[in-house]
């Protein structure tokens, strides 16, 4: 079963750090904080789209390339207008993600899928996880690691 609470509050905790004021200028090779928050966003909504397609009986990969896509990002930044809206946007995808695993049986939360997890020039993951290893994954690793990188651009 999906740790709703702990997934809660990797969301909140990451959002808090994004609330803040002062962002600089990220390290060379490194977002900014516009477009780590857009990452956040749309790797929420995409390991929520893998989930439904699970529990519409399909089985889908996860990949986090979408997420990583210069030209994805600079889209979420310029529909989004600035870091209150894609605070906005990633609050979105961060509820929708924890609505879809609260409803996810413990049958679907078992399915093995594909997971491909890039970070930069480094393979982090390619091998299959269960459904419930990979939204485990977005709270003790994913939002943590991006609310300190956050924290470091202040």
């Amino acid at each position: 079963m999906i740790d709703s609470d702990g997934l809660r509050q990797a969301h909140e905790d990451f959002l808090a750090v994004a609330r803040g004021e002062g962002f600089g200028p990220p390290p060379p090779g490194e977002w900014d904080a516009e477009r780590l928050i857009a990452h956040v966003g749309l790797a929420d909504a995409s390991i929520a789209s893998a989930a439904l397609a699970v529990l519409a009986g399909e089985r889908p990969g996860y990949d986090n390339r979408a997420s990583l896509d210069e030209w994805n990002l600079r889209r979420v930044v310029a529909d989004c207008g600035g870091v209150g809206g894609l605070m906005e946007f990633a609050a979105a995808s961060g509820r929708l993600l924890r609505e879809v695993a609260a409803a996810l049986p413990e049958s679907a939360l078992a399915v093995q899928l594909p997971i491909l997890i890039i970070s930069g020039d480094e393979l982090i993951v390619d091998e299959p996880w269960s459904l419930d290893q990979l939204i485990t994954g977005v709270a003790r690793f994913h939002l943590p690691r991006h609310a300190e990188q956050l924290a470091g651009l202040r």
